[in-house]
Formats: structure tokens, C-alpha cells, sequence
């Protein structure tokens, strides 16, 4: 239970005199490096998109199931809470989270996935991935999270991406885990792959998916750039997932009351006879109105993971004091390094050390399988990742296929990422229009005469980062144009 007198971390608050921008830029008057971070990622379009892009269910499925957009603000609003109650960095709380979801894909999930196995060379669309280099593979949300503020978004002509500090971009990038835990494709028995299009033998299973494509902009954040604040993120996300998967799945009535009542009760219930939840426990029991049992439950599960979550901060921070000497923010800042090693030497990621107490920690990971294979292993679900799955493979095919079909922007960012410094200066002074009109006559002979691998695998990549930014209905829209003949005349 937390204590009344609170304790106070602010040595290891994340002080932004200790990181720096990647370009040098005249540091703002009265706002800190953090806030500027923060507000930079709001302002974007990548975070505006958000808001048509899938949490769980496809948007517009149900006006009150969650979206992107509403589930980050959640995380944030978490990551606020622990932060200032333990008087860490919460302007740079807030910036991690209003950019860790910022490299998502529409349809959730299942379009990260998708994106990944036609990214790896796995889903071969027309030949154009065949016998693709490791340095060109790769999708994954929190990778391209970072390429998304560090490239694709722009704010000015002497960079490209938001130039945010290392401390936000290592927040963004380990809000999920670096790599792939396992493929997923490949039948019981035999190493035979599961997708549509290739049942055969694949002798890489064993092997996680290359991601060598993101390895730039990992290199140009630094290791040391860990922060309390990016790993409380971290934490603050399954928070809000737990919190919102409760509240969809009762909403869509995948899950009744009384069984996730009871599996709540299973995983958690010692914890919950404690004074401050029984109570509240109790009245959920025998709420029958799930006008009022809804808000309850999300309450209570908010409330319980937050205050245990900040109990077992408190115990690990508190080691760190003890064992390191920290009196102030330069002992903490000088000692990164030795902690991060240490905790490598023990097998453990930052992430575990910073987490729950580990009997929670099981339990909690129980609960989150229980509701991931109730929710997503659902005929609702099943039917939205099917159909979700099939519109973004239809898109590349066409794509791929006739790269006419891209828009004039598109096809511009294709030859930018393409061609070099020299080729593109013979396109300034001109206009937007004249230059794409050019590139335009130039790409149907490229595209089918060229012979190099790279104009191939940076088209891919270009359609691949064009499709990341849609949004669920965009998406939906750019298929029902291609493929649907009602939308011809109707551009």
C-alpha cells in the first residue's frame, strides 16, 4: 500500500541539460527541451492520424471502442500520474507517450504484421521482394515510430523528421520490444509456412525477422539514452491495454461480466482483498448495469495496476539509491551506463527490473493472454484482421504492380529517397507539378527497365511507409477506388 508521506525520486528525473539534439538548434526561451518534444509530436500529422487508426477494432465499427488516438492519450494520462507522484520528468513522460503508438499502421496489429511479412520477403507480392538483402527488411511499429519523427515528418528545410532529443526517440523505440519474438506462420508439425501465398518449406523459423532497414536511426540515439520516464511509458501502455480490452470486450460482447469478473478475481485476487479495492470489488459483483459496472471495472483495474506498479518503482529506485550512492541527478546521469550493464549481466532487461514485483508481474501476464486470446481469437476480430489483412496486400499488389497508381506526393518521396544529391539538384527551382510530371514519364522506365536492386526495394519501401501512415478509412477508400468500379469518376 502506498504511504501517506510521499517519497520523492527527483534524483532520477531525466534533466534535459544531460541530452541534446541530434541538429543543432537555438534552444527555445521558456519552454524546455521535453515540452518542445512533446508539442512537436502533437502538432505532427503522424499523431493527427491517429484517430482513424484501429486499437483492436477497425474504426468506425462502434463510436465507443478505442482508437489510437484515445488509447494514447490514456497512456499518457497514466504516465503523468506515476510520474508526478514519484516527481519524475513529466514533460518527458507525456512526450514518449504521445509519440510511442506515432509509427502504427491502420488496422492495428494485424497491418503491422502484414506490412512486416512482405517487408521480410516472406509474402513475395509480384517478385519485387524476391531474394531481398537483410539492410532492406523489415516492419515494426515502434521501429517505424522512429522513422516517422526522425524522417518521413518534416518542420524544416535543414533537416529531416521533428530533430527530437535521443531521450524521446529511446522511449519511442522501447515502448515494445526491439525485435520479434517468433514468426507465427509456421504449421505444427513441419516447417511449412502458413501464408496464402507460399505454402512451403522455410528453413527460417528459428530465426527472428530481420529489422537491419531501422539500424540508422537506432545508431544515431546512443545507448545510454534510457530514461525512469521512457520505461514507465512502457509500463503505462499495458496499463491502458488491460484497461481498454475490459471495456471493448464487455462492449462488444465478447466477454459477459460474470467471467471476467471471475478471471479478475483468479489472477488478482489476493492483492484485491486488500482494504482499498475490496469495496469497490465487491459493489462491482453486484452492479447489474453495465452503464455503471463498466466504469467501475475500468476504474478499479486502473487503479490496482497503477498503485502496484509505483509500490514496486519505489522498491527498485530505492536499491538503485542504496547501491549506487545516488544523492542527485549527475550521480543517476553517471551511472546509466553501469546499471544498464549489470542488468544485461543478469540476464534481465530494463524493462523487467523496472516492472512489478515478479508475482505480480506472472499473474498480470496471465491475465493479458486470457484477454488476448478471448478478444483477438474472436469471430469479430477474425473477420476484421481477415478482411484487414486482404485490403492492405490488394493495395501493394496494385501498387506494385503499377506504381502510376501512387499519388503525385508519393511518387515525389519515391524519388527523393532514390535519387542522390547530385541527380536531385537538377530538379531545383522547379515546381511541385513540373518536377512530378517529369518523375512521372521517368518511372514506368525505370521501374521495368532498370536492372539494380535498389529502385525496386526503395519503391517497396516508399509504398510500405505510404500505407503505415494511412488510416483505417483511407485505407478502405484507396482499395474501393482501385478495385471497386462505383468509385471510377469519383477521384
Amino acid at each position: 500500500m502506498l504511504e501517506k508521506n510521499i517519497k520523492t525520486y527527483e534524483m532520477f528525473a531525466a534533466d534535459p541539460q544531460n541530452t541534446r539534439r541530434i541538429h543543432e538548434e537555438k534552444e527555445h526561451l521558456f519552454r524546455s527541451k521535453f515540452e518542445r518534444d512533446r508539442d512537436r509530436i502533437i502538432y505532427s500529422k503522424g499523431f493527427r492520424r491517429l484517430s482513424g487508426k484501429t486499437q483492436v477494432f477497425v474504426t468506425g465499427f462502434d463510436d465507443h471502442v478505442r482508437t489510437r488516438l484515445t488509447h494514447t492519450l490514456e497512456v499518457s494520462q497514466i504516465t503523468k500520474t506515476i510520474c508526478k507522484r514519484l516527481n519524475l520528468n513529466v514533460e518527458l513522460g507525456e512526450a514518449i507517450a504521445m509519440g510511442h503508438d506515432i509509427g502504427h499502421t491502420p488496422f492495428g496489429h494485424m497491418g503491422e504484421r502484414t506490412l512486416n511479412y512482405i517487408m521480410a520477403g516472406c509474402d513475395d507480392i509480384k517478385g519485387i521482394g524476391t531474394n531481398m538483402d537483410n539492410k532492406y527488411k523489415g516492419f515494426k511499429h515502434n521501429l517505424q515510430g522512429l522513422r516517422v519523427v526522425m524522417d518521413l515528418e518534416k518542420i524544416s528545410k535543414k533537416y529531416d523528421g521533428l530533430n527530437l532529443t535521443p531521450y524521446t526517440l529511446w522511449g519511442i523505440l522501447n515502448h515494445s520490444d526491439e525485435v520479434y519474438k517468433s514468426c507465427g506462420r509456421k504449421f505444427a508439425k513441419e516447417n511449412v509456412c502458413s501464408l496464402k501465398q507460399s505454402y512451403k518449406k522455410c528453413d527460417g523459423f528459428e530465426k527472428t525477422f530481420s529489422l537491419d532497414f531501422y539500424n540508422k536511426y537506432k545508431d544515431e540515439i546512443g545507448k545510454d539514452a534510457w530514461t525512469v520516464e521512457a520505461l514507465i511509458v512502457r509500463q503505462a501502455d499495458e496499463i491502458a491495454q488491460r484497461h481498454h480490452d475490459i471495456e471493448d470486450a464487455l462492449e462488444t460482447n465478447i466477454i459477459e461480466k460474470e467471467e471476467l469478473v471471475s478471471k479478475i478475481e483468479e489472477y488478482f485476487g489476493s492483492w484485491l482483498k486488500e482494504s482499498q479495492w475490496s469495496y469497490d470489488f465487491q459493489m462491482i459483483q453486484k452492479e447489474g448495469d453495465r452503464t455503471y459496472y463498466m466504469p467501475m471495472l475500468s476504474s478499479l483495474i486502473v487503479d490496482f495496476l497503477t498503485t502496484k506498479y509505483i509500490e514496486s518503482l519505489e522498491t527498485t529506485l530505492d536499491d538503485l539509491i542504496i547501491k549506487y550512492n545516488i544523492k542527485g541527478s549527475n550521480d543517476f546521469h553517471k551511472n546509466k551506463p553501469v546499471i544498464r550493464r549489470e542488468y544485461r549481466i543478469m540476464g534481465k532487461s530494463l524493462f523487467e527490473q523496472f516492472s512489478y514485483e515478479e508475482s505480480l508481474r506472472d499473474k498480470e501476464r496471465d491475465f493479458q493472454k486470457y484477454l488476448r486470446n478471448r478478444i483477438l481469437n474472436s469471430f469479430l476480430a477474425q473477420a476484421m484482421d481477415g478482411k484487414s489483412n486482404f485490403i492492405i496486400r490488394q493495395l501493394i499488389k496494385a501498387y506494385v504492380t503499377n506504381p502510376q497508381q501512387l499519388p503525385d506526393k508519393t511518387i515525389f518521396t519515391l524519388y527523393r529517397n532514390y535519387l542522390s544529391s547530385n541527380e536531385w539538384n537538377k530538379y531545383k527551382g522547379k515546381s511541385f507539378r513540373e518536377v512530378v510530371g517529369r518523375l512521372r514519364n521517368q518511372l514506368n522506365s525505370d521501374y521495368f527497365t532498370k536492372s539494380e536492386k535498389e529502385f525496386r526495394m526503395v519503391l517497396l519501401r516508399t509504398i510500405c511507409d505510404y500505407i503505415a501512415g494511412m488510416t483505417d478509412n483511407y485505407a478502405i477508400e484507396q482499395y474501393n477506388l482501385l478495385y471497386s468500379s462505383k468509385q471510377i469518376g469519383h477521384i
